[in-house]
């Protein structure tokens, strides 16, 4: 069986109030009323991209035809150098310090944690998954959230598919820094 789940997060700012009902009501009014023909674009870009370039139908009437499915990707193996250069050209987070006394042995340690984190919660191969879909249509996702397992790391890293965000269209800033919201929802299974 198979559980549909949504959560909506406004965004969270000091000082500001619980979500009330009539913002959450204006706020799924707002997504189901989003310009969807950007999804159907954007799933046939990635489909492309992944080289199915060819949907069933047209799979069909070639094969009974007797014509076999002839595709030249491009894009994928374009797609795929530019994410080996981003793997390549990859470096580790680091933090500096601000030129007080003693702000070089602080910016040391926390570098120390940091990339610990990074590579225990995974978060490089996350932010690499990520990429592929950012590039090929412009908007890739990853989460970041607490691991249940104690033995694990506290943190983990995963990439999101975008189809599972729902975003604030009137957003400005290109990080989405001043949305008022995000719904993320997915299928769970048993």
């Amino acid at each position: 069986m198979n559980h549909n789940t949504t959560a909506i997060e406004a965004v969270d700012t000091p000082g500001d109030e619980p979500l009330t009902l009539a913002e959450y009501t204006e706020f799924l009014y707002e997504i189901e009323n989003q310009p969807s023909k950007w999804r159907v674009i954007a799933d046939k870009e990635m489909d492309y991209a992944n080289g199915n370039q060819l949907d069933s139908d047209l799979l069909k009437a070639q094969a009974a035809l007797g014509i076999p499915p002839a595709m030249e990707d491009l894009i994928g193996p374009a797609l795929e150098a530019i994410r080996g250069f981003e793997v390549a050209s990859r470096k580790d987070w680091r933090v500096s310090p601000n030129g007080q006394p003693g702000g070089q042995d602080v910016a040391d340690a926390i570098n120390f944690k940091l990339n610990q984190a990074e590579r225990q919660s995974k978060a490089d191969a996350a932010c690499g998954d990520a990429f592929l879909p950012q590039i090929a249509v412009g908007l890739g996702w990853v989460e970041v959230s607490r691991e249940s397992d104690p033995f694990k790391d506290p943190y983990r890293c995963r990439a999101v598919n975008r189809n599972e965000i729902r975003f604030d269209f009137n957003a400005e800033e290109s990080d989405l820094s001043d949305a008022r919201y995000l719904r993320r929802q997915r299928w769970l299974h048993p």
